[in-house]
Formats: structure tokens, C-alpha cells, sequence
């Protein structure tokens, strides 16, 4: 359940700035440009889910890290939300 409501968190919202050098930045770049994750179909929608979950309390850094880490695996990729998500 946890995994969907990141999903739809990602793909929800319009927070703008889409600087690489900020937390959600990296996150997205990582899923969106490196990765071509499907859950996330452009920049802008990660952009406004990340910034939405971080509001939540998420460890986004963290999360970067860790997804940047996990090499394009969905798997390792959804765990990095269960270990750093809100």
C-alpha cells in the first residue's frame, strides 16, 4: 500500500525548480533521466511528488542516495522508499 501511495505521490502536484542540485533534484534525475522509471513520466511530476513526500517527513537524501545506489533496480528502488519514504 505504502509503495502505491509513493507512486501516486510522484505523479501528483506541481512544485517547480527542477535544479539538480537540490535533494528532490538528484532523487529525480536518478529515477526520470538515468533510470526512465515508467512511474515517472517527466521531470516535473517526480519533481512535485518529492517535494510533496518530503513535506510528509521523507528523507529525500537519503533516498537519493540510496536509489542512485541501487542501479536502476525496481526492486532495490522500492526498498529505498520503504527504508527513507515518509
Amino acid at each position: 500500500m505504502k509503495t502505491i501511495i509513493f507512486f501516486v505521490t510522484l505523479l501528483s502536484g506541481c512544485a517547480g525548480g527542477e535544479e539538480a542540485s537540490t535533494p528532490c533534484g538528484d532523487l529525480c534525475s536518478e529515477l526520470v533521466a538515468t533510470c526512465a522509471y515508467e512511474a515517472y513520466p517527466n521531470m516535473g511530476s517526480c519533481l512535485d511528488g518529492c517535494a510533496y513526500a518530503e513535506q510528509q517527513g521523507a528523507d529525500i537524501r537519503g533516498q537519493a542516495l540510496c536509489v542512485s545506489e541501487a542501479e536502476c533496480s525496481t526492486f532495490d528502488i522500492l526498498e529505498c522508499e520503504h527504508e527513507f519514504g515518509e
